[in-house]
């Protein structure tokens, strides 16, 4: 799939190339008849305080770590009356840097070289009654897990490689509705460290396939404002359905050494309003429900149960929270809502709520309620600012149940030098915490802060 969208790209711009020259300047990036090609490269550091997120306790303590960290872009833009066209492919490598190769920790075992993500979006026949839409996310992305003592030569990172697909028949019956009939193909590859798995082999943890239907309506009855509605329908269907119960030992805790991850359906369906109300404000509000069901009987007939003796011991189908455990009517309700204001040309705040659910990794799933504030500035078109704070409730519910509270605040600034070269500094502090009276007991190793700073120059032709 990767391969299929290198070529296309590829094709692309040699038939753009081949039809027109080529002209640019510096920060004028590069055309090519209709399109735009825009490479760029950012280079810097980076710094942590708490490299591998660890609770900081005695046998778990903070590791600080800074790293170099390079990220070459490439962007390609074709804006035409029959086809719209964009792919933007990114890679991103990060070197820690170990001032003290003496000590007992190894913080090089979480660099990352293979990180890397690609968009693709295409619009055929934009403007005429029947025309066909396509977005594709491919991305790879690893993150350092709680070991900081293993040997550099080993990876200490947990890795998660997926690919999302959109496309479907846009169907435009009148100039104000529109109708979309799409399917949508969904595939998720989790990694971890093989000293985190009892059992030998590969270090693919497990693996997801989702797909099925989504079909969505835009009326707009303003200039500026739509009603819009959504309805999906999603099958879930995971490589193995009996995992191991990766992670420190808990104590107090009934969880075994495996956890039954069953295959699930899924199903949503939303509406509500979006639109320009004002000159300076926008807003979007959406209201509905879904349900997630679980199969049990994917577990049960794992062919891990059979084998795993101690796997067989620990199944268990009865009770409140268990691999069966459904989202219940509460968990169902979905909200999403938008709020944008800009009080002068530049400058916007934007504030949001969000509760949904989604099917997780190592447990059944998760209801969240999310909120956060968000400003993004420009001074004279050379300064430009950003300022974010979000507060989530994650509530997960299976085998393992738990709730946590994240906290993230983030600050960010650029300043254009020239019309190719800007410099940009930013900071963050990511907090996790448990949310329920007894995580301190039993979960007190998913708690964490790290604080985080980024230092760069970014080069755009």
């Amino acid at each position: 799939m990767q391969s299929a969208r290198m070529k296309l790209g590829f094709v692309a711009v040699l038939a753009l190339a081949v039809s027109a020259p080529a002209a640019a300047a510096p920060g004028d990036h590069i055309r090519l008849g209709d399109a735009v090609v825009t490479p760029a490269v950012m280079t810097g550091i980076e710094a942590h305080s708490n490299l591998y997120l660890a609770d900081g306790g005695p046998q778990t303590p903070e590791v600080t770590a800074m790293a170099w960290v390079l990220k070459p872009h490439l962007g390609l833009e074709l804006d035409g009356r029959q086809v719209k066209f964009e792919l933007g492919a990114g890679y991103g490598l990060k070197k820690f840097i170990d001032f003290y190769p003496e000590d007992e920790f190894f913080p090089e075992n979480a660099d990352r070289f293979s990180d890397f993500d690609v968009d693709l979006s295409l619009a055929v026949l934009p403007q005429s009654r029947v025309g066909f839409r396509l977005e594709d996310h491919l991305d790879n992305e690893a993150y350092a897990a709680e070991l900081p003592t293993l040997e550099g030569s080993t990876s200490a990172n947990v890795t998660h490689t997926g690919n999302d697909l959109l496309a479907g028949v846009q169907l435009r019956p009148g100039s104000a509705l529109q109708f979309e009939v799409l399917g949508q193909l969904g595939i998720d590859l989790y990694y971890v460290p093989d000293s985190l798995l009892t059992l030998p082999g590969t270090t693919a943890y497990n693996g997801r396939q989702q797909y099925g239907p989504v079909v969505t309506g835009t009326w707009k009855f303003l200039p500026k404002t739509s009603l819009v509605g959504n309805f999906s329908y999603n099958f879930l269907r995971w490589d193995n359905n009996l995992i191991e119960a990766i992670g420190p030992d808990i104590e107090g805790s009934s969880i075994g050494s495996y956890i039954g991850k069953p295959d699930a359906d899924a199903w949503r369906v939303n509406a509500g309003v979006t639109g320009q109300f004002t000159q300076k404000l926008a807003a979007s509000a959406q209201i509905g429900f879904g349900a997630m069901t679980y199969d049990e009987q994917s577990v049960l007939d794992d062919p891990g149960v059979a084998t795993i003796v101690s796997a067989v011991d620990e199944l268990n189908v009865t009770g409140a929270e268990t691999f069966a455990t459904d989202t219940s009517i509460t968990d169902g309700i979905l909200v999403n809502l938008q709020v944008a204001y800009a009080p002068v040309r530049g400058h916007s705040m934007t504030v949001g709520y969000r509760r949904d659910f989604q099917d997780a990794v190592f447990t059944n799933y998760v209801a969240f309620n999310n909120v956060f504030l968000r400003y993004e500035g420009s001074i004279q078109n050379r300064l430009g600012l950003g300022a974010e704070l979000s507060y989530r409730i994650d509530a997960f519910h299976g085998e393992v149940v738990r709730s946590d509270q994240n906290l993230t605040a983030k600050i960010s600034s650029s300043y254009k030098i020239t019309q190719w070269a800007s410099a940009g500094a930013s900071g963050s502090w990511l907090r996790r915490a448990c949310a329920a009276a007894d995580c301190d007991e039993i979960f007190y190793s998913t708690q964490y802060d790290d604080f985080s700073g980024t230092l760069g120059f970014t080069f755009a032709y």
